[in-house]
């Protein structure tokens, strides 16, 4: 049987949401942003001068303890991402910019259902370049 090509997918439009970090207690909003292929999950701090982005990689990951940390080599950093990655890798959405004005992902309602339901709503499309196979 032939392998189905899988292509890179991003969101059709923007989506924003906004809510309270469970660990920092700082509020947040996130303007989630299609991205073009090859971008991966990236997440940019708004509310800090002269940030680069931050991927999502394992290489990124600085903590484990209650929640997952990425800190760019700038030292930017964002907190608790688990559970919107967890959306990203459920509905297979391979490349976003996630603009963040807030140290830590709002937690929403303690899950990935919210984030999953904002990718649903906003349309998921796919892109030109396959999907990398790692």
């Amino acid at each position: 049987a032939l392998a189905r090509v899988e292509y890179q997918t991003t969101l059709q439009a923007p989506v924003i949401c906004a809510g309270v970090g469970v660990h920092s207690g700082a509020r947040a909003k996130m303007v989630i942003k299609p991205a073009p292929t090859g971008t991966g999950i990236r997440f940019l701090r708004t509310d800090l001068e002269n940030q680069t982005p931050i991927a999502a990689r394992g290489d990124q990951v600085t903590e484990v303890q209650l929640g997952t940390t990425l800190t760019n080599e700038n030292g930017g950093s964002i907190a608790t991402v688990e559970h919107f990655l967890a959306a990203c890798a459920g509905m297979g959405v391979d490349n976003l910019l996630v603009e963040i004005d807030g140290p830590e992902v709002p937690i929403m309602d303690g899950s990935s259902a919210v984030f999953c339901e904002l990718f649903h709503n906003a349309g998921i499309r796919e892109q030109s370049a396959q999907k990398r196979n790692e």
